[in-house]
């Protein structure tokens, strides 16, 4: 009789495996990496400035959004005229700067914590975390420093063009 029960459980036990089944699951995850800029004006910047001499300093002309699926990325700010805004042959040099203060466990470094003068080849923030699915979000701030001399009126123009990459 142990031998029969026993006989039985081993049946049991075998076909039991052919009640069971496996699927495995595949998630393809999107990529996620975007840079949005938002202002106080629009699009464009329309900063006035008197003509008293006295520095221009706004800490929130704007504000970048980022998003990131990635671990590791840099998001790249350059001046289409070296950091210069222009009226024809006349140039005023500004300045910008990104607040990254807010976030420093996400930040590896920023070359605009403090503002500086854009140039062709860009000034880099480096990120080291992924985003939440809302971003970050950090101001923009712009700056043109005291003068003596008075500038000739006029519309002075610039492009500062963001992007973003994946990167080291």
């Amino acid at each position: 009789m142990k031998k029969f029960l026993a006989f039985v459980f081993v049946g049991l036990l075998v076909c039991s495996g052919a009640w069971a089944a496996t699927i495995g699951i595949t998630v393809n995850v999107a990529s996620k990496l975007e840079v949005s800029v938002d202002s106080l004006d629009s699009v464009t910047w329309i900063i006035p400035l008197n003509n008293s001499g006295v520095a221009i300093d706004t800490p929130a002309q704007g504000s970048l959004t980022i998003k990131s699926s990635k671990s590791s990325y840099n998001v790249i700010f350059s001046s289409g005229n070296n950091g210069v805004i222009s009226y024809g042959s006349n140039n005023i040099a500004y300045k910008i700067k990104v607040d990254t203060s807010g976030w420093t466990d996400g930040v590896l470094s920023n070359e605009l914590s403090s503002y500086t003068q854009l140039t062709t080849l860009g000034k880099k923030i480096v990120f080291k975390s992924k985003t939440p699915t809302a971003g970050k979000t950090f101001n923009i701030g712009f700056n043109i420093e005291a003068y003596t001399d008075y500038y000739i009126d006029g519309d002075y123009t610039d492009t500062i063009t963001i992007t973003i990459a994946t990167g080291a």
